[in-house]
């Protein structure tokens, strides 16, 4: 049986800005690295609020 392809994301939601955005990471630990400082960037440069996390998926090789 096959293993699964890991995707490791950040979701990003600045709020009155649209719709969600999303980074790839290699691994958790550097989503959980960057996310402060992607976070005060994208709110110095917004001015809103910005909701964030760092999720794993694993999706079928096929």
């Amino acid at each position: 049986m096959s293993q699964g392809v890991e995707r490791v994301l950040m979701l990003l939601f600045m709020l009155n800005q649209g719709g969600p955005t999303t980074l790839e990471f290699a691994s958790m630990e550097q989503c959980k690295a960057a996310e402060p400082i992607i976070i005060q960037n994208y709110r110095e440069m917004t001015g809103n609020t910005v909701l964030s996390r760092c999720i794993r998926m694993v999706l079928p090789a096929k």
